[in-house]
């Protein structure tokens, strides 16, 4: 299997996000729009990847750090503090203050019912860091409410669509370079085909970058009917270019 998969103005890498964003050369991006996974420890949403890791505070640092990097504009991170990472999630807020500029509150209206008297935890956070945030259109909300996204047999944690496309038609540009280190089912990659924006993505997984692939590519079949030209075919983004 090929370590990469370039789909009209799509690039797709596989391999751990941490190596693959080194190839990626400073300032070369313009937009960031991830999630990591959560680290809930039961390992009851991937069906491949072990949802479990020790230093997790270390891990989403080391990935906010080239993130910052390599991105000229906003980075979108998407996380959802649980019963087993809210401590880390919560320092990330103190760690990052003076990089922070707006968190959105992403709100479930069906999740999950938490047992007996508990909490149901029904909102995600999306954190942008960058300066000076400002939207393509007026009255944009830190707020968005969806349902529950499709769920499918090998992965459980899919961002709802609607997510992807609010922040990429509202915080982005046609022709611009958006990456998500964590492609996972490749919900970004659509949004940015369907919407003319050149995409990066970056997948550990062999089978789900697969999936990401023929998601993205069946994406276009749609997409590539507004297709313009795209910043990523003059711009140098990889350090190997």
């Amino acid at each position: 299997m090929t370590d990469y998969k370039i789909i009209d103005d799509s690039t797709l890498l596989l391999g751990d996000c941490l190596e693959r964003i080194k190839e990626i050369r400073d300032g070369s991006i313009d937009v960031s729009f991830t999630s990591p996974p959560y680290n809930r420890k039961r390992n009851d949403k991937y069906e491949n990847y072990n949802d479990n890791i020790e230093d997790y505070f270390g891990f989403l640092v080391s990935i906010i750090d080239e993130l910052l990097r390599v991105t000229k504009g906003y980075v979108f991170f998407n996380i959802q503090k649980n019963y087993y990472n809210k401590e880390d999630v919560f320092r990330l807020f103190g760690h990052y203050a003076e990089n922070i500029t707006e968190v959105f509150i992403w709100e479930k209206s069906n999740p999950l019912p938490a047992a007996g008297n508990g909490i149901t935890n029904a909102y995600e956070f999306v954190i942008v860091f960058g300066s000076g945030i400002r939207s393509n259109k007026t009255y944009t909300k830190n707020h968005l409410t969806t349902s529950v996204a499709k769920m499918y047999k090998n992965h459980k944690a899919i961002m709802h669509p609607d997510v992807a496309n609010f922040f990429i038609k509202n915080f982005t540009n046609e022709g611009d370079i958006i990456l998500d280190p964590f492609m996972g089912s490749g919900t970004t990659g659509v949004a940015c085909k369907i919407l003319n924006r050149s995409f990066i993505g970056i997948e550990i997984d062999p089978e789900y970058f697969e999936f990401a692939c023929k998601r993205v590519s069946d994406s276009g079949k749609q997409g590539d009917l507004f297709h313009t030209s795209s910043k990523q075919t003059d711009q140098k983004v990889f350090v190997c270019d």
